[in-house]
């Protein structure tokens, strides 16, 4: 218990001293603030983000964790600034294309969703309207992450899993690739904490997977990761302003399914590669997504 005990001191400390080092490089501390520096680990899940306190300033750091995808920062920077112009996020102050490191000014009312927050109609509603703004804008992302193809970089032949989810991955292509797909700005990532309430205002943060692809794997993302069922799917697609018909109902499924089991794959592979994860519990959720999806899409239950 003492040795961990320890431990903990002198991981805080380096963590104490990485922080001020990174505040440094942005001319963001002078050395009164450094002697006073105090900061919070605030979580996440592909990075992990610190309150630093300097007193009167206190600033959010973004540090990019072990992931199993390498996420294209140059493209993040870009899409971040174009969906700022669209007034649909919040701003930063500083973002190494190299490093991944953000920092942005900490904002004390601002509240992360859960997925619960789907539940009320006029939070729902606020988000909503972001995410139609981004989608019926004019603007064109730097292309990124591609869920058409982002599942094949994550497989591993070897493992009976991955090599079933590489099967039944590439016949939900094929299905897609034979509707009509459309070109968007899009976010590809709408895990409930992605949409933020500041005072009376909805929203969309974090553009590490931001694209040019089709709007139907928002969707179908969106659903997944917030656990939507049929019926607020439904309510959902209308609020949305996109007609239920046939196509997009089929649009919807194949997407959806095909973000759980990209998402699948990231969690089994994210369980080999960060030591500072619960290894065990990345992996069981990333397996139990992998075998959701092959038993609907061979059962045909979408």
């Amino acid at each position: 218990i003492l040795y961990c005990s320890h431990l903990r001191v002198l991981e805080i400390k380096i963590m104490k001293e990485h922080l001020i080092s990174i505040l440094k490089n942005f001319d963001l501390i002078n050395k009164e603030q450094q002697r006073e520096f105090k900061y919070k680990e605030l979580g996440g899940i592909t990075n992990t983000s610190y309150l630093a306190d300097l007193g009167e300033e206190r600033y959010v750091v973004r540090i990019p964790g072990t992931n199993p995808d390498l996420i294209n920062r140059s493209a993040e920077l870009t899409n971040h600034l174009i969906a700022n112009g669209l007034k649909i996020t919040l701003p930063f102050l500083f973002l190494d294309e190299d490093t991944g490191i953000k920092i942005s000014k900490y904002v004390p009312e601002l509240r992360s969703f859960s997925y619960l927050d789907f539940n009320n109609s006029e939070l729902r509603k606020k988000a909503f309207d972001k995410l139609s703004r981004l989608h019926n804008s004019d603007v064109v992302f730097i292309k990124n992450f591609s869920p058409m193809e982002a599942f094949l970089e994550l497989v591993e032949n070897s493992d009976k899993y991955e090599e079933k989810a590489r099967i039944v991955g590439n016949s939900i292509v094929l299905e897609l690739s034979e509707l009509k797909l459309n070109s968007q700005p899009c976010h590809q990532d709408l895990y409930s904490e992605n949409f933020v309430q500041v005072k009376d205002e909805v929203y969309l943060i974090d553009w590490e997977y931001s694209s040019q692809g089709d709007a139907f794997f928002d969707y179908g993302d969106l659903f997944m990761q917030n656990k939507f069922d049929e019926s607020m799917k439904k309510i959902a697609y209308k609020e949305l302003g996109i007609e239920i018909n046939t196509e997009n109902q089929m649009k919807g499924a194949l997407f959806e399914m095909l973000s759980c089991l990209t998402w699948g794959l990231w969690a089994v592979n994210k369980s080999k590669v960060d030591c500072d994860i619960g290894k065990k519990e990345y992996f069981i959720e990333g397996k139990e997504r992998i075998e959701e999806v092959v038993y609907r899409y061979e059962n045909k239950l979408f």
